[in-house]
């Protein structure tokens, strides 16, 4: 009975060690970063694989940015942020669940991404490649963050 016990137990503790290693590798590094950003919510339409926004904005507002993600896994640098109109934001969701809509951060549109639930408090993110956060935060040193494992 001990020796069940000591395997079991030593199996467990396997288990929890593979598994902390394996949710830290995709723990962010966190770049404080302070900027202004104009961001604007399209609705779009496919024009043969082309997809294209349709004017006007659903909503436009400059948003704060405090800070941005890098993730170990992923190319990209993730920049979230919090509209301040959480309402008009739910309302925008709510009403493209299960269509495509355009994120535009400062006059390029980012992500297309499909609405797949109503967000009630404001938050959203995009991935920005490495042209695009070069362009928006040129003091982030990115081949650093690169090689943050």
């Amino acid at each position: 009975m001990r020796t069940r016990n000591s395997l079991a137990s030593f199996l467990l503790a396997s288990l929890v060690g593979i598994l902390a290693i394996a949710c830290s590798t995709n723990t962010p590094t966190k770049i404080s970063v302070d900027k202004d950003i104009w961001v604007a919510v399209y609705s779009t339409t496919d024009n043969g694989g082309i997809i294209d926004t349709v004017s006007p904005c659903l909503l436009e507002e400059i948003v704060h940015i405090s800070e941005i993600l890098r993730y170990p896994a992923d190319d990209g640098i993730t920049m979230p942020f919090t509209f301040s109109d959480s309402a008009k934001y739910a309302e925008l969701t709510d009403n493209s669940l299960g269509k495509r809509i355009a994120i535009s951060v400062n006059g390029h549109v980012v992500s297309t991404p499909v609405v797949k639930m109503e967000i009630g408090n404001g938050a959203c993110s995009v991935v920005l490649d490495e042209t695009q956060t070069k362009a928006l935060f040129p003091n982030i040193n990115l081949e650093k963050l690169k090689s943050i494992k």
